[in-house]
């Protein structure tokens, strides 16, 4: 994918797949590193660990890997700084989609960010693809506090997405979805009974720190504004 079309898709739709960004062998290593890091700094069960970058030294690579800034590079035009990243893990066991939300919810005013979706196993409809409504980011859309087994979101109710065109991401494990903060989405069922992980890594534009930026200790300029 050019660079322009990169950039245009990613201005239309609020998110842009690029396929086979990592080997599989790097995904092998960092599912081991992922799995590592859970048993290590989760808590029993922990099926999701922010800060990985702050944990793992593969992570922190991952986060500022050359191939992931130069992709940011072509959406992100007033420059990219690294925020925070998390790992998570979804059990076979978990079965349930993920409720569609918009990530800007959980951070209001500050300022845009987007995130950086790489799984580490291959993904379908069957084992929990992520899926977005593309061109939400354009869109206001209001949240509501909802529950989906034990865990909450701010969530979009199903009938303001209504007759939207829902794409579902399946792709190959190392493969990245880049998506904004203010794309709504979700995931699919987990119907396959196999596992997934996957680390998401969150970048917005260098500036000043803001308040909520404190509690990122890994936070770092990749590309300055203007380079």
């Amino acid at each position: 994918m050019s660079k322009t079309t990169l950039s245009a898709d990613y201005e239309r739709d609020g998110y842009v797949i690029v396929r086979d960004l990592l080997s599989r062998a790097e995904c092998d290593h960092l599912k081991g590193e992922a799995f590592s890091v859970l048993s290590e700094k989760g808590s029993a069960g922990a099926t999701v660990c922010l800060y990985a970058a702050l944990a793992n030294p593969s992570f922190r690579a991952l986060a500022e890997d050359p191939r992931v800034v130069g992709i940011l590079r072509q959406v992100m035009p007033g420059g990219v700084m690294f925020l925070n990243d998390k790992i998570v893990f979804k059990k076979a066991d978990k079965t349930f989609p993920t409720p569609w939300h918009i990530d800007c919810f959980y951070w209001r005013g500050t300022r845009p960010k987007l995130s950086v979706w790489i799984p580490l196993d291959d993904v379908s409809a069957a084992n929990g693809a992520l899926t977005v409504i593309p061109g939400s980011h354009r869109r206001e859309w209001q949240p509501r506090q909802g529950g989906v087994d034990g865990e909450f979101w701010n969530v979009i109710d199903g009938t303001d997405v209504g007759r939207s065109k829902v794409a579902v991401c399946e792709v190959g494990r190392g493969s990245a979805v880049v998506f904004s903060d203010r794309l709504v989405h979700g995931s699919t069922p987990s119907t396959a009974g196999t596992d997934r992980y996957v680390i998401i890594g969150t970048y917005h534009a260098p500036a000043a720190d803001e308040p909520f930026d404190l509690d990122f200790p890994a936070r770092k300029v990749l590309v300055p504004s203007g380079a």
